[in-house]
């Protein structure tokens, strides 16, 4: 049951951390090919800095203030993209 629970809590949480980059690269593929080793770099380096930012951040201020931060740049990114298809 517990795995159950835990499934049904992160199923959501890794659909939407997981589909905006492969939505970004096919959008960005159409529009600007030459782009997309650039989107595969700064992917590589947000992922290394946001685990270790992420985990200061933990530490010295709280998840929630983190949880904060993470929304927010989730919300940057889902605007840039819109104004990117626009």
């Amino acid at each position: 049951m517990r795995i159950a629970i835990g499934i049904v809590i992160a199923a959501p949480l890794a659909f939407f951390m997981g589909m905006p980059f492969p939505s970004g690269l096919k959008m960005l593929d159409s529009k600007a090919k030459v782009l997309v080793p650039w989107a595969w770099g700064v992917n590589g380096f947000a992922s290394v800095a946001g685990a270790v930012l992420g985990t200061f951040l933990a530490i010295s201020t709280g998840f929630t203030f983190l949880a904060l931060i993470a929304l927010t740049g989730y919300f940057l990114a889902g605007v840039v993209s819109g104004r990117l298809r626009a």
